[in-house]
């Protein structure tokens, strides 16, 4: 039996229960029935909505399966429905049950392989290069040290507290560049870095002026309308690397 086939089972036997319960107790109140009879239109809507929670499900798997680990695909719900001709109110209106394997075998034909992993490295390229602002001019910091790249992230202080915190037009900017820098630290072999920066939680860190993370073979220096990254050569030219490689394309576009 399908999901829906099992919903629309209990929707009957629950309406057999409640008329059962108001046939053996005639005279009590609609109020005080413990069984609610639901109407046709409430029992379809509740079907279109464990239908559509189910695609969507189905969606967030393929997210995160046809990903490299550590890294997540950007797709769209209202597209990835079209692609696999899946069209879920229509299909209950006609009385037929919204095929979500299909679906998923769209999904699977389209983003599996290689084709989702290279996907997710591209997605996490454009996040690093729309994060530090990059194009084919840009002109990066080398000292003797380290590669300095800065990331725009606007602060305000924390009440009652000296420290500051992410202001919210920030928050998005931040966590995107954060999780292309993770995704291209795992791509580079760098397990530790990646982990360390997908623990900087961009909604609750909390820094002072000049306060400064380190992770291997990156030091993160905190100012009031800035982060700055300072990269080692050698994590700066692999970075530069994957950029290159993925994200090519995008910066050229953005020129």
């Amino acid at each position: 039996m399908s999901a829906s086939s099992a919903l629309q089972a209990a929707c009957a036997a629950y309406r057999s229960a409640a008329s059962f319960e108001r046939e053996s107790l005639e005279g009590v109140p609609g109020h005080s029935h413990a069984a609610e009879i639901r109407s046709e239109y409430r029992t379809a809507r509740e079907l279109e909505r464990f239908c559509s929670s189910l695609a969507a499900n189905v969606v967030n798997r393929a997210r995160r399966e046809f990903a490299p680990a550590g890294t997540r695909l950007d797709i769209d719900d209202t597209k990835e429905h079209e692609r696999a001709g899946l069209d879920i109110r229509e299909a209950l209106r006609t009385g037929n049950i919204p095929d979500i394997d299909r679906l998923w075998s769209s999904l699977q034909r389209h983003y599996g392989g290689d084709s989702g992993r290279d996907l997710a490295y591209q997605q996490a390229a454009q996040r690093i290069i729309r994060g530090f602002w990059l194009n084919r001019r840009s002109v990066v910091q080398r000292t003797a040290s380290a590669v300095v790249l800065r990331l725009r992230v606007t602060s305000e202080g924390c009440f009652g507290r000296s420290t500051r915190k992410v202001s919210y037009y920030s928050y998005q900017n931040a966590a995107e560049c954060l999780e292309g820098l993770a995704a291209f630290a795992g791509k580079a072999g760098q397990p530790a870095l990646a982990s360390g920066l997908l623990r900087i939680n961009v909604h609750n860190i909390e820094y002072s002026y000049r306060d400064k993370q380190h992770h291997p073979g990156l030091d993160i220096v905190f100012f009031k309308d800035a982060w700055e990254f300072k990269f080692s050569h050698q994590v700066a030219d692999d970075l530069m690397l994957f950029v290159g490689e993925y994200g090519a394309a995008f910066m050229q576009e953005t020129d």
